[in-house]
C-alpha cells in the first residue's frame, strides 16, 4: 500500500512540474494573473497548497485549519515551478536545525521533515517576474493605447481590434476603450498625473484624454470577424486605470466626464 502511495505521489508531482513548465513557456493565457511559485502536496490526501511568489521572507506560512496546531502540517512533498526558487525555514526539526534550505525548480518527494514541525517562514521568487511586469503593461498598451493623432470610428474600432487580436476567451470582446495619447502621458497617470481613488489600486487622470469606446455590434460573430460601433468617439474624458507596484497601468477601469474630486489628503 505504501509503495502504491509513493508511486502515485511521484506521478502527481511529475505531472504538476510538467504543467508548470508548459505554463511558463507559453506565458499563460491571462495577463496580470499571478501564477504560483510553488505547490505543496499531501501524498495521502491529495490536498495541495499554492505559495505565491514573494520577494520578501514571509514569516507566517499557513493559517486556519490547514496549519494544524501552531503551524505544523504534513505536506511532505512539493513542486517548485519552472524558473522559481523556494527557501524554507523550519522550526522544531533536529535535522534542519535553525538553517533554511533552498530548492530550485523541480519535483520533490518526502523532502520536508515529519509531523510535529512547523514551516514558519518561506521565500519564493521567480526569474520571470520582471518579464511579467512588462507583459502586463504591454497587454494594456496593446488593448488601450492608440496614436495621439488617430481618430475613433466604426472602421477604426473593427480594424484595430482585429489587427491587435483583442479577444476575451476566444470570443469578441463586448467593449474595448482606446486612448489616443502618447505612451508616457498614460503612464504618468500612475505617477504624478493621477489621483488615487481611496481604498483601491485605481488612479484617475488629472487631465482629459481623447478616447473611443468600441462596442461589439454583432454577438453572433466570432474572431477575427468581429465588428464594432464607436461610442463617445474622440470625446475628451478623464480615465481611470489600475496600476501595478512599478507604477505602470495594467488595467483600464472606465472613463468619466468629471475631474477627480478626491485625493489622499483631500479634495483636489
Amino acid at each position: 500500500m505504501l509503495k502504491i502511495l509513493f508511486l502515485v505521489s511521484l506521478a502527481l508531482l511529475a505531472a504538476s512540474h510538467i504543467q508548470s513548465v508548459k505554463s511558463s513557456s507559453s506565458g499563460g493565457s491571462d495577463a496580470g494573473v499571478q501564477k504560483p511559485c510553488a505547490r505543496l502536496f499531501h501524498p495521502e490526501t491529495g490536498e495541495q497548497l499554492e505559495l505565491p511568489s514573494l520577494p520578501q521572507k514571509k514569516k507566517k506560512l499557513l493559517g486556519g485549519a490547514a496549519a494544524g496546531s501552531e503551524g505544523a502540517f504534513s505536506f511532505s512533498s512539493f513542486t517548485v515551478m519552472d524558473g522559481c526558487l523556494l527557501s524554507l525555514w523550519v522550526a522544531g526539526s533536529q535535522e534542519w536545525g535553525l538553517e533554511s534550505r533552498s530548492f530550485p525548480s523541480g519535483a520533490y518527494l518526502n523532502q520536508l521533515p515529519g509531523a510535529g514541525v512547523s514551516l514558519n517562514s518561506y521565500q519564493c521568487t521567480c526569474d520571470q517576474e520582471k518579464n511579467q511586469v512588462t507583459a502586463d503593461y504591454n497587454d494594456f498598451k496593446n488593448r488601450h493605447i492608440a496614436g495621439k493623432n488617430e481618430k475613433g470610428s466604426n472602421k477604426f474600432c473593427s480594424e484595430q481590434i482585429k489587427n491587435r487580436n483583442i479577444t476575451v476567451k476566444r470570443r469578441c470582446k463586448p467593449i474595448n476603450t482606446f486612448i489616443f495619447a502618447n505612451e508616457e502621458d498614460v503612464k504618468a497617470v500612475c505617477r504624478d498625473q493621477g489621483v488615487k481613488i481611496p481604498n483601491k489600486k485605481l488612479y484617475k487622470s488629472r487631465k482629459q484624454f481623447k478616447i473611443v469606446d468600441c462596442k461589439n455590434a454583432d454577438q453572433n460573430r466570432r474572431p477575427p470577424n468581429c465588428t464594432y460601433k464607436a461610442r463617445n468617439a474622440n470625446r475628451l474624458m478623464y480615465i481611470i486605470v489600475a496600476c501595478d507596484n512599478n507604477k505602470l497601468p495594467v488595467h483600464f477601469e472606465r472613463s468619466e466626464p468629471n475631474p477627480p474630486q478626491f485625493g489622499i489628503t483631500g479634495r483636489v
